[in-house]
């Protein structure tokens, strides 16, 4: 019987040590290297993704890390394919928090409604979205977000919301097989928040056929 309890407590240790390593190998793919293995290092970040941050908060680290790099790694992953949805069929998804004085209602079907006032990124997003035929929403909350995400039915997600939100968001959208990318608030908090909105602009409005002419006039750059 002492035999059957030292075996189990020797394959016990090991699993714990098994366990620990494989969440160290997949903190170092998500954080050092995300374009060797992308699929895999985020396969292994979702798996780890609460003990990760569990012993990131124990060594008083930013646990906020571990999701920035699953959004990093999601968008590697995701790139290629969001890049070959028409506009037409992408949506794009505003916290609430971006506003600054804002006068826009809420509806619990539309989200907040936007007015354009100019006051902030929001407005300017819409009158960019509507010029192309992109289908924006700004979300109150993460519960109408996925909403949006099961009733507009798009074929790519862009998302914009702190670390924590965005990759819940993205992999809400990414569990249907819908392509998400994401951007991560430059100033979070819930309230007057930012985002860069150059950065933003150019991951919305990207396409395949604009990435292969980038492409090809950096190979002509290179060979003269």
């Amino acid at each position: 019987m002492s035999a059957i309890y030292e075996f189990i407590g020797e394959a016990f240790l090991i699993s714990v040590l098994v366990f620990f390593v494989l969440m160290i190998i997949s903190a170092c793919f998500a954080l050092f290297k995300r374009d060797l293995f992308p699929r895999f290092s985020l396969a292994l970040l979702n798996f780890f993704n609460r003990p990760l941050k569990a012993v990131m908060g124990y060594f008083h680290m930013n646990p906020a890390i571990v999701d920035r790099a699953g959004v990093m790694l999601m968008n590697t992953v995701h790139w290629d394919s969001y890049l070959r949805t028409p506009l037409s069929r992408r949506l794009l998804l505003l916290p609430q928090c971006l506003r600054y004085s804002c006068p826009a209602s809420v509806s619990p079907l539309s989200g907040v409604i936007c007015e354009c006032c100019g006051s902030c990124v929001i407005g300017r997003m819409k009158i960019i979205c509507e010029s192309k035929g992109i289908n924006m929403r700004v979300a109150p909350g993460g519960e109408f977000a996925k909403r949006a995400i099961v009733s507009e039915n798009p074929e790519a997600v862009i998302g914009v919301a702190c670390e924590n939100d965005l990759y819940k968001i993205m992999r809400f959208a990414a569990a249907r097989g819908i392509p998400a990318v994401g951007v991560i608030l430059t100033r979070s908090g819930c309230v007057s928040t930012d985002v860069d909105e150059a950065t933003l602009e150019s991951m919305l409005l990207a396409t395949a056929e604009a990435d292969e002419q980038t492409t090809e006039a950096d190979e002509q750059t290179i060979k003269a």
